[in-house]
């Protein structure tokens, strides 16, 4: 059980990089000359997404791999519930993923209603 956990939360968090690195590819193009650091590029992805430059298409693919990890931290929790030994860090740990997954979708509903999709 324990394995399946891994590779599906593998799985889930790579398409959500993947989604990712898409919108970054395309925020690159948007810029007539490359920044010299590529972590500024990662700081434009939420600000280019959510604008009218965005196509609808690629911000719903954006909406689509983020939401990947949701249960990609409900996964970890799994894990840790699993795995862990120590009763107490057995139930913070997951309590910690658990509301680490509630974040990330309450947030990503709260972009998604308010800008739209």
């Amino acid at each position: 059980m324990s394995l399946l956990l891994v590779l599906l939360a593998a799985c889930l968090i790579g398409v959500a990089g993947w989604g990712f690195q898409t919108v970054m590819a395309e925020v690159a193009k948007q810029h007539p000359y490359q920044p010299e650091e590529p972590m500024s590029l990662r700081f434009e992805v939420e600000e280019f997404i959510w604008s009218s430059r965005a196509p609808r298409a690629l911000r719903r693919q954006y909406v689509a791999t983020q939401a990947c990890a949701i249960p990609a931290s409900l996964c970890l929790g799994g894990l840790v519930w699993l795995n862990e030994t120590h009763p107490n860090t057995r139930i913070w740990g997951t309590l910690a993923f658990c509301s680490l997954s509630l974040l990330f979708a309450g947030l990503l509903a709260w972009r998604v209603i308010r800008r739209g999709i």
